[in-house]
């Protein structure tokens, strides 16, 4: 018995001293254990043992391989302090300080053999990787690093660098992180995570105060038992992720155009807290609200687009993985600055929503009628420049599966300005049906100040790039609207001419097909009735189509006038031309046919062509059956008159001169008469003059075998005819042969100036008889 009371003292008194021996194995046990929790093979190190409360570890040295990485752990010297009860009774460490850690993973740039099947993955508790969970899992109350550095590279892919300090404890986490790539600086972050699932992220630009982070988040997890949820503030300053992010080096990258702005947020999240191994079925727990604020814009985001501002107020709910639902606040609006076009610039162009954006999700995506405003400032060219007060948009019959919609648009006024000239302004509206990838749209256009009532369809094919265009300007009486189109013409309008009656009609059609535009435009007037002066004109009827194929502009038509009054009446006038090669230096016109009625007969030009830069013209005018009398009545000559019917050519030139005729023909188709009974002025000269008296005998009844008239024009108007008539008077002189001579001298301008021929017969005879 006294053996035994002996062995139990020494028992109680030697178990003591061997534990207090073994404490530093058991801290290096605890810490290799911890280092095999966690994946590290092999750990190698040394141990010091400095006193009985601390654990020296010169140099920790571990390795971790997986499938397509070797991670490479290296540390010290570690100093490791424990409560030795506290390490007897529970094996836990008291402090940890690590002055310089570095982690180097490397890439080998191979993927696993196989994806993982969700029902191989394995299920887990999600509120473990809370903070408040694994908080208490540190492996000391208190683990230090004064330096930690992970350096993560492999083939293909930058360097990248994270240098920084952690302080670990059972309650909190805290972090402060310098990313690196390429060793060029990219941002530090701070991190704070508490054991009551509170958090705290600041990315911070080096260079600028921890007040001003590019990006922040705070908030709060949580978890009850069927959940996990998270309530966040986050904001993000666009310029500084942008220059951040360009220092990655990354091709993909320097494509992002130069931005700036700033982003603003609440997110509120909740999802299932146990998962299963079905990622579906988890994915269908996640419900997310969240708030959105986006103010941005981006420099030259397009080679046509100078900048582009966003302006954007949303909200985004998600319950599951498919339910999703999008607003967006009206007041949102897209800007566009500079935008180009070919020779077509606009400085500023605004979209603003006018009533919210509503997009659903869930099997199909929907999206509710909303309406726009699109505020555009002037598009202008060299020569043209169109602005418009805002013009609505409503947007409805939204079907994203069948690429359909429909567009109702309105604009109260547009204008434009041609030349310097402002045209009327027009209201535009219509409809754009969308059914990709076919567009159709209908336009009406109508103007206060102008009668205009215009009807446009355009079809397009954005497979098949084709459009077609065709459209209608209703009649436009001209007599009646003259006053409101005429201030918008593009030259002075003739003080004295004014329109009496005719109407305007347009149609027209265009396709464009494969980068080829052809078409056509008709014109149509009718009716048309003016006069300026003492000249009047009237049925004027025209109808012509302009042709464009390709490069080509062609116009081919026909005009018809009923009636011109200018000192004689021209009746009966019709043309029909074309024009060839229209907007090039070899432009032609073609006049295919040209006649009219005059002086009782006819005239008619051969066809002929002519280029019209510069005019040169070549043409034959044929007369036939004109009236001898009709021709005699253009001298105004009380007493004069004529029966018998003439014939003739009169070759027309024009060159850089002007126009001219040379040597024109004009004969009598067979005999005829002139009779001329002089007033008392002549008569009186009759007594004085022998010759005088017997050519007034001869001539007051004339019958004439032969008569014939040569004419010539010069450009500056002169108009010599030198006429030659043979025959007798049979009541004068037993019908003696009798040949006449007479030239009359005129300019022609002046003449259709005052439009009537002067005396020109008296005026002659009396200069031939006349004593000087």
């Amino acid at each position: 018995m006294k053996r035994g009371l002996i062995a139990c003292l020494l028992a109680t008194f030697l178990l003591p001293v061997m534990a207090y021996f073994s404490l530093p194995f058991i801290a290096k046990n605890v810490v290799e254990s911890w280092l095999v929790e966690q994946g590290f093979q092999k750990p190698l190190f040394t141990v010091e043992y400095p006193s009985h409360k601390a654990l020296l570890i010169s140099q920790l040295s571990v390795e971790k391989q997986t499938q397509n990485r070797v991670s490479s752990l290296s540390a010290g010297p570690i100093t490791i302090t424990y409560d030795p009860w506290a390490l007897l009774l529970t094996g836990e460490l008291t402090r940890i300080v690590i002055p310089s850690a570095s982690l180097d993973i490397a890439m080998s740039g191979t993927q696993a053999n196989g994806e993982p099947k969700e029902t191989d993955m394995p299920s887990f508790d999600i509120a473990d990787l809370l903070p408040d969970q694994w908080l208490g899992f540190a492996p000391a109350e208190e683990l230090v690093i004064g330096q930690l550095d992970i350096h993560w590279h492999g083939p293909n892919q930058p360097d990248y660098r994270f240098t920084g300090n952690i302080y670990l404890t059972q309650k909190q986490l805290l972090t402060r992180v310098l990313s690196s790539v390429n060793n060029h600086p990219i941002a530090h972050s701070d991190i704070t995570l508490l054991a009551d699932n509170r958090f705290q992220i600041n990315v911070i630009d080096q260079n600028i105060p921890i007040t001003n982070p590019i990006f922040r988040m705070v908030g709060q997890l949580g978890h009850d038992d069927t959940s996990i949820t998270l309530q966040s503030l986050h904001s993000l300053d666009i310029g500084k992720t942008h220059q951040a992010i360009k220092l990655l080096e990354l091709s993909e990258i320097e494509k992002i155009p130069s931005s700036n702005g700033a982003y603003s947020g609440k997110t509120e999240l909740s999802v299932a807290r146990h998962f299963t191994g079905n990622t579906t079925q988890w994915l269908a727990s996640i419900k997310v609200t969240q708030h959105n604020q986006l103010t941005m814009w981006l420099e030259h985001p397009h080679p046509s687009i100078g900048r582009l501002d966003t302006h954007l107020s949303s909200e985004i709910s998600l319950s599951g993985s498919q339910d999703l639902t999008i607003k967006i606040a009206d007041d949102s609006s897209l800007i566009v600055y500079q935008a180009q076009q070919g020779d077509w610039v606009t400085a500023k162009m605004e979209l603003k929503l006018d009533t919210p954006l509503n997009i659903r999700s869930d099997s199909e995506i929907s999206i509710a009628p909303f309406k726009v405003i699109f505020t555009p400032e002037p598009t202008v060219n060299t020569d043209i420049q169109l602005s418009s007060h805002p013009i609505s948009l409503a947007i409805s019959d939204i079907d994203v599966k069948q690429q359909r919609a429909l567009i109702v648009f309105n604009a109260e006024q547009v204008r434009s300005t041609l030349n310097k000239i402002t045209l009327p302004a027009i209201q535009a509206q219509g409809k754009i049906y969308i059914k990709l990838p076919e567009i159709k749209t209908e336009i009406s256009l109508a103007s206060k100040t102008f009668p205009l009532n215009s009807t446009i369809s355009i079809t397009a094919n954005l497979d098949k790039e084709h459009i077609d265009a065709q459209w209608r300007i209703k009649e436009i009486p001209l007599s009646e609207s003259q006053s409101q189109w005429r201030p918008y013409l593009p030259f002075e309008w003739p003080e004295k001419l004014t329109l009496k009656n005719g109407s305007y009609t347009q149609t027209g059609h265009f396709q464009w097909f494969s980068g080829r535009l052809d078409g056509s435009l008709t014109h149509t007037i009718d009716n048309l009735s003016f006069a300026q002066d003492s000249i009047a004109v009237s049925g004027v009827f025209i109808n012509s189509s302009t042709h464009l194929r390709g490069d080509r502009i062609e116009e081919q038509g026909s005009v018809k006038i009923d009636k011109i009054i200018a000192g004689t009446d021209i009746t009966n006038l019709r043309t029909e031309f074309r024009l060839n090669k229209l907007g090039t230096d070899n432009s032609i016109a073609n006049i295919s046919h040209l006649s009219g009625n005059i002086l009782g007969g006819t005239w008619q030009a051969a066809p002929f062509y002519t280029n019209l830069n510069p005019l040169n013209l070549n043409t034959d005018i044929t007369l036939n059956e004109l009236s001898l009398d009709e021709l005699l009545k253009l001298e105004q000559q009380p007493g004069l008159s004529g029966e018998g019917r003439l014939e003739g050519n009169l070759p027309l030139r024009y060159d850089n001169a002007g126009f001219h005729v040379k040597n024109g023909k004009i004969n009598a188709r067979g005999p005829g008469i002139i009779r001329y009974q002089p007033d008392e002025g002549v008569q009186a000269l009759r007594d004085s003059y022998i010759g005088l008296g017997i050519a007034l005998d001869a001539l007051s009844n004339f019958h004439y075998r032969h008569l014939t008239i040569q004419a010539n024009y010069a450009p500056d108007g002169t108009l010599l005819l030198e006429n030659n008539i043979e025959g007798t008077n049979p009541d004068w002189n037993n019908g003696q042969a009798v040949n006449f001579s007479v030239n009359i001298e005129e300019n022609l301008l002046k003449l259709l100036k005052t439009l009537q021929f002067t005396d020109k017969l008296t005026e002659t005879i009396e200069k031939r008889y006349r004593t000087p």
